[in-house]
Formats: structure tokens, sequence, C-alpha cells
């Protein structure tokens, strides 16, 4: 387990020393979700869309939006190195290599994406904070922001690894990563509550993940009397509490889980 344990912490190292090297993607990988602020709120200032929220701004609710969108958007991107690693040949030598566990190879790259998500989460609560936006959900409702984009970036960080070894070139999952992304963004409560949606989108948003992560995140941020059993979403499929919203993104991640370990188990095998 120990030998394990430094195959994984030395593979994790080689992708931040790689990051290291080209800031342009943390850097851009923190502008985006900044420029989606700035423009939605500057846009959309005067909407009666924050108001149903009991937000005290648009900026106030699209905020958890913009945390959930970095957290997916850089775990779907999570699986390029691997598809640049297969390209240049380097895979290849791991996979040879007298390694304890090719899982290794998952594990590392997971650690990589959940430190520079976090990172960029917390980048972002705080210049919203500087912004006028204030948390108001306590301690618990740290906890509940902080289970919600784990699981979210597990969930997608699963699927693009999936995809990763699926696929044979970098520029077939960023094909896939460009057509997806803004669907299930918009496809969510990410930047509109449900109730400004037509009712055949409504039903699509109710079993998109990301809205199972931006709901909980939005209650905690907005409220300061949340309860796990208060309903925070209205849809067609019923109402959603934090708890069920949480247990739903759990169940995507088993889901994925399972998926993911059969497609990588055969191609590491």
């Amino acid at each position: 387990m120990m030998n394990q344990w430094l195959e994984i912490q030395a593979m994790s190292m080689r992708c931040f020393i790689q990051t290291k090297r080209r800031p342009i993607v943390l850097i851009s990988g923190l502008l985006q979700p900044f420029i989606w602020l700035l423009l939605f709120s500057a846009v959309f200032k005067n909407s009666p869309m924050a108001q149903l929220q009991g937000a005290a701004s648009y900026l106030a609710f699209i905020t958890p939006g913009a945390l959930v969108f970095t957290a997916f958007s850089g775990a779907l991107n999570g699986g390029v190195p691997i598809l640049f690693d297969r390209e240049l040949g380097f895979l290849d030598r791991l996979l040879v290599a007298p390694l304890v566990s090719r899982f290794s190879i998952i594990w590392s790259t997971g650690i990589h994406i959940f430190a520079m998500t976090l990172l960029q989460c917390c980048v972002i609560l705080i210049v919203t904070w500087f912004m006028g936006v204030r948390f108001q959900g306590g301690i618990n409702g740290i906890l509940v922001l902080t289970t919600a984009l784990i699981l979210i970036t597990m969930i997608f960080t699963t699927i693009s690894l999936l995809l990763a070894f699926a696929l044979r070139y970098h520029f077939e999952l960023l094909a896939i990563v460009m057509i997806v992304s803004l669907p299930m963004v918009f496809v969510s409560t990410a930047f509109a509550p449900v109730e400004f949606m037509p009712d055949w989108l409504q039903f699509l948003v109710s079993l998109n993940p990301v809205t199972f992560a931006v709901e909980p995140i939005r209650a905690v941020v907005l409220n300061t009397d949340w309860t796990w059993s208060g309903v925070i979403h209205e849809s067609p499929l019923g109402a959603f509490t934090i708890t069920r919203c949480l247990l739903g993104l759990l169940a995507c991640q088993i889901l994925v889980g399972f998926l993911a370990r059969w497609v990588i188990a055969r191609k590491l095998n």
C-alpha cells in the first residue's frame, strides 16, 4: 500500500510540475468563470430572476453556478493530459513499467484535478466576497458546498477519464467537451431559475447532475435558515431537498464509476 501511495505521489507531482510550467491553463480556468460572472451579472443586473430565490443581486444568484461550472469544466478536461501521454508514447512507458498498480495513473490524475478545482473555487469565493456576495450557510453550509463540489468533480472527472481511455486522440475529447459543457450549464439552474423555463426544458433540468450540485450550494450561500430536508427546488420530478440532491449526485458517481472501471480496466490490463 505504501509503495502504491509513493507511485501516486510521484505521478501527481508530475502533473503539478506540468501545471507550473504551463500556468496559462490555470489562469484561463480562473478567467473563464469570472468573465461569465461579470458579463451575466451586468446583462441581467435588473432581472427579476434572482428575486425568486431571495438573492440580493443577480451576481449572488449565479455565484453557485459559476462554482459548479468551474468544477465540472475543469474535471471534463482532466482526461486530456492522458491522451497527450498516449499520443507521445509516455503512457505506453508507464504501462510497461513495474508499477504496483496501474490504477495509480488514474488516482494521480484525479488528485491533480481535485487540487486545481479546489484552488479555482476558493479564488472565486474570495473574489465574489469582495464583490459583495456573502456566504450565509455557516459551518454546515461549508460542508454542503464542499460535498457538492467534490461529488460533481468526481462525476465529470470519472467521465473524462473514461473518455480518455475510450478515445484515441486529444482533439476528440476536446470536441466532446466543447459540445457537452455549454448545454450542461444552460440545461440547469446555474444561470436561471427553473420557473423561467418551458415545461420540456424543466424536465431535462431535473435530470441534470449540474442542477443537483447548484441548488444545494445556492441554498446554503443565500440562506441562513436552510435545512437538510427543506425544499430547495420544485421540478416535474417532485420536490428536491439538499439531501436528495446530494444522494442524486452520489448515485450518478456510483453509476459512472462502475462504467469507467469496466472500460479503464479493459484498457489497462
